[in-house]
């Protein structure tokens, strides 16, 4: 399976950069190939935001000449399967991963019924985890995204937990086929 990576934490290294890397070993040693785009290490060419034009009775994505156009979306485009990765911040995504998929908005009808996988790192509990789920759950489900599973890591200050976290993540890598 051809799948992409999509990372968001500026935070090198981090727990949510321990989830996508076991998931990524995981997924490789089960034959998948993984494209992978830290968005939030990317320093001066960090992702640039979408921006938008208004025509007649619409909006439209004005493309910009930056490695999410020339790159990351080709490379999206041809996946079978996205997997998201951040960090919690103040109870929602990182905004690095926030620009990239925003850039999406042109892509919708082409990028949907690709399978996904979410993976989140938070210090705080689930509890504080419920917004983010509930916005990642309304994106995989907007863009018809099935899930083949999702990692909620609490508590990933405490190393023994997130140890925990991030076998959960190796495995899911692996139990990824064609």
């Amino acid at each position: 399976m051809k799948i992409v990576m999509l990372t968001g934490s500026p935070h090198n290294p981090g727990a949510s950069k321990q989830l996508a890397d076991a998931f990524e070993t995981g997924a490789r040693e089960a034959n998948n190939t993984i494209y992978r785009y830290d968005a939030g290490l990317q320093g001066a060419a960090q992702p640039h935001f979408l921006q938008l034009e208004k025509a007649p009775g619409m909006e439209v994505g004005i493309p910009d000449n930056d490695v999410v156009e020339n790159e990351v979306l080709p490379q999206l485009l041809a996946a079978d399967a996205v997997v998201l990765v951040s960090s919690l911040y103040y109870f929602g995504i990182n905004a690095q991963l926030k620009a990239v998929i925003d850039r999406f908005y042109d892509y919708n009808h082409e990028l949907k019924g690709k399978k996904s996988v979410v993976l989140v790192a938070g210090y705080g509990t689930q509890e504080d985890l419920g917004a983010i789920k509930l916005h990642l759950q309304k994106l995989q489900d907007y863009m018809r995204w099935p899930s083949l599973g999702d990692i909620y890591a609490d508590d990933s200050w405490n190393q023994q937990k997130l140890a925990q976290h991030v076998q959960a993540a190796y495995h899911l890598g692996q139990s990824i086929h064609a």
